[in-house]
Parts: structure tokens; C-alpha cells; sequence
């Protein structure tokens, strides 16, 4: 699945897996804060405070944790061009980590100069691997969707940085601003934007990879693209309707065609992932039906929160953690590869048992938090919170497991390279 050349262009495994293991750490985080301050789940309405705290660990921790550490790593190989500096790699890390550690722990204080530090941080984090990944995406000599997404992803985090920053600086110093504006602006271009056409891109070429599948069709593709772009464009202008509406027709596109390309894959059984990418796109779709029930003044009591749920832990999270449960042990098994050893089978590096109950776990905290969100009880989120930390545990004991199996040698490699 790996060819030769792609396998050049893998990054030191110690550099990706730092980033994974670290949104492994602020998953954990997350919802131990949500767990705490459960109560403030169901008034929750992006106000400082644990749950605005736990809402970016999940942002900054686990999302853009991953997805740059995914990109520094998969971008490369799409796009034939290597990452220029290791050294800048490993630099963003150490300002985002403990960049985001701040950022959460003055949300959760209420103390906005704590803050300003962490974006500080943060976001010289981010201007570092924004530099990078223009850099790979200007030589990149092959899969023009994937680029043509990188592109767009690369300008929503421009603008996220900015209103990121702006927001900031009214917490800490009350910079006059229209806060509810760019507090939307803020949200549609981390999530749908940045984030989220990352997720699309990569999804082109790495789903059907992962499946032995072809890839949907460019023209599609570029649809997706293009579409996605004038939602979020419509969205940052104030215009909620037409972007609900843009937004739909990309999403609907999107999930439609990898189904097609993946009812066409040669690999007999998906694997659990894949319920969970699955399950990511329904929320994605509910999510953007939220918006334009919101917009059309016909949504329910609390849909604020209800969109944020289905967006953030119900869309990209989840879907995240589908791809993960692959990546993780591919990657792995491909560093531990060798002429001698052969390539370990990434059933071994696979504890199936743990994946399992960490899919029960993650849906049921997604469930528990819906009915908190609709319903307003507090105990439901406690439930909800309760359920997802459990499952955050069993996907660190997974990471570990792998961690631990690659370490120590402790995989018995197949006489013949194991089909990825």
C-alpha cells in the first residue's frame, strides 16, 4: 500500500507521534474538565469557563493537535514534496503544547492574561506550520484535490487567527468589537473551515487508501470544494442561510461520493473506524440542518449548544478518532518495517477488544450529551462527560499499546510484508 518512494518521505515516527500523543493527553483533559463542571454543560453559551476551557482543549488539543501532525506526515506523501524543516516541526510542538495548556487554564480561571499568553503561543505555533505547509503545498507535484483543499484550509487558518486573536484581545484588554460576529466568523472558520476542509482533503485519498478503494472523482471533489468555500465565505459575511444551504450540498456531496468509492473497495470488511467516520458525517449534516434551522428562527431551546456538539465532538472528533484507530497502527507498522524484520501485521498492532469498547464508550458520552442538550438535565451530561473520559482512557491505553509494541519488539513481523 506504502510504495517505496512514499516511504522516503515518512517523517521520524518520534515527530507525528508526539503530536498524536499529545491530543491523546488533552482528550483525556477534556473531558475530565467537562466532568468536573458538568453543570455548566447544558447553560453553556461561549462565555469563559471550565466548559469554554474544555471546548478548546478539544479545539486546539486533540483537533489542531492532530491535524497538524497528520498533515506533516500524510501531506508529504500526496503531494511528493518533503517537510522542509524537522526542526521547525518540533518547534511548533513545544510552543502549542504548553501554548494550549495555558489557553485552557485561563478560560478556566476566567483570567484573560494567562490567555493571552497561550495565544500567544498557540498562534506562533500555528504561524510556523502555516509557513510549512505553504512551502510543501507550492512544490507539490501530485494529488491536485488534496492541494486545492490544503490551500483552502491554509487561508481559513490566516483568517482563524486573526479573529482568534481579536477575541483575545477584547478578553484581555476590551477591544471594541462586534463579539457575537466574530465569535461566529471565529467558529465557521476553525471548524468548517480550517479543520474541516482538511478532513474532506485527506478523506479523498485516505479513506479510499485505508479501504483498497478508488478515489472519488476530481470533478466531484473540486465540487465539494468549491461549494464548501462559498458557504463558509457567506457565513463569515453574516449571511446564515445561504451558507446552511452551500453548506449542505457539500456535505451531502462529500458523504456521498466516498460511499460510492468505498461500496467499490477490495478490502472485504472496513473495520470499527469506519461506523465512526460513518456516524461523523450524520453529525456533520445534522449539524449544518441545526444551522439553517437557527438562521430560519424555527430551531429548538438550547440548538446553540446542540450545533456545537453535533460540530465539534460529533462531526470532527468523532471522525478523527475513526481515522486514528487506522493511521495510528499503519504508521507504526510501516516505521517498524525493515528488510529483515518484514512489515509487521497491523492486526498486532491492534487491540480490538479496546477499540471496541472505546466506540461503545465515545457514542454513548456523544448520546448522553444530545439528550443533556435537549432536555437541559444536568446529570445527563455528568453521563455524557463520565462515558467520554472512559472512552478518551481506552484510546490512550490503545495509543500506549502500540507505543509500547513497537518499543519493545514485542510484534511477531509475517515472512511477507502484511498488506496494509
Amino acid at each position: 500500500m506504502f510504495p517505496l518512494v512514499a516511504r522516503s518521505r515518512l517523517l521520524p515516527m518520534s515527530l507525528p507521534f508526539r503530536y498524536f500523543g499529545a491530543a491523546v493527553v488533552f482528550q483525556v483533559a477534556a473531558w475530565a474538565m467537562l466532568f468536573a463542571y458538568s453543570s455548566d454543560f447544558v447553560s453553556f453559551e461561549g462565555s469563559l469557563g471550565p466548559a469554554f476551557a474544555a471546548l478548546h482543549l478539544v479545539t486546539l488539543g486533540v483537533l489542531a493537535m492532530t491535524a497538524i501532525g497528520a498533515t506533516l506526515q500524510l501531506l508529504p506523501v500526496a503531494t511528493r514534496q518533503p517537510v522542509r524543516s524537522l526542526g521547525a516541526a518540533k518547534l511548533a510542538w513545544w510552543l502549542l503544547v504548553p501554548g494550549v495548556a495555558l489557553f485552557a487554564a485561563g478560560a478556566a480561571a476566567f483570567a484573560p492574561q494567562t490567555m493571552g499568553i497561550g495565544a500567544m503561543l498557540v498562534g506562533l505555533a500555528l504561524a510556523i506550520y502555516a509557513v510549512l505547509l505553504a512551502v510543501n503545498l507550492l512544490g507539490a507535484r501530485g494529488m491536485k484535490v488534496v492541494v486545492a483543499h490544503g490551500w483552502g484550509a491554509l487561508a481559513c487558518l490566516a483568517a482563524l487567527a486573526a479573529t482568534g486573536l481579536a477575541l483575545v484581545a477584547r478578553y484581555e484588554h476590551g477591544v471594541a468589537l462586534d463579539h457575537g460576529a466574530f465569535r461566529a466568523a471565529h467558529l465557521v472558520l476553525a471548524t468548517y473551515g480550517f479543520m474541516g476542509l482538511l478532513a474532506v482533503g485527506l478523506s479523498s485519498f485516505l479513506l479510499p487508501m485505508l479501504a483498497v478503494a478508488p478515489a472519488p472523482p476530481a470533478q466531484i471533489a473540486y465540487a465539494v470544494l468549491a461549494l464548501a468555500i462559498a458557504g463558509i465565505v457567506a457565513a463569515v459575511l453574516g449571511l446564515p442561510v445561504p451558507a446552511a444551504l452551500l453548506g449542505l450540498a457539500a456535505a451531502a456531496m462529500h458523504t456521498a461520493s466516498l460511499e460510492r468509492s468505498l461500496r467499490a473497495r477490495l478490502r472485504p470488511a472496513l473495520g470499527p473506524g469506519f461506523l465512526l467516520v460513518r456516524v461523523s458525517w450524520a453529525c456533520l449534516v445534522a449539524s449544518i440542518g441545526v444551522a439553517l434551522l437557527m438562521a430560519l428562527d424555527l430551531a429548538p431551546a438550547r440548538a446553540a449548544l446542540i450545533f456545537g456538539l453535533l460540530l465539534v465532538p460529533g462531526w470532527l472528533l468523532t471522525f478523527l478518532l475513526g481515522v486514528l484507530q487506522r493511521i495510528v497502527p499503519f504508521l507504526a507498522s510501516v516505521h517498524y518495517s525493515s528488510a529483515a524484520r518484514g512489515t509487521p501485521l497491523i492486526s498486532a498492532l491492534t487491540p480490538a477488544p479496546l477499540l471496541a469498547g472505546h466506540q461503545v464508550l465515545h457514542l454513548a458520552a456523544l448520546g448522553a450529551l444530545l439528550a443533556a442538550a435537549l432536555t437541559g438535565e444536568a446529570w445527563l451530561a455528568r453521563a455524557g462527560a463520565a462515558a467520554g473520559l472512559a472512552g478518551a482512557l481506552a484510546f490512550a491505553s490503545f495509543f500506549a499499546f502500540v507505543i509500547v509494541k513497537v518499543r519493545h519488539h514485542g510484534i511477531q513481523p509475517p515472512h511477507q510484508p502484511a498488506p496494509a
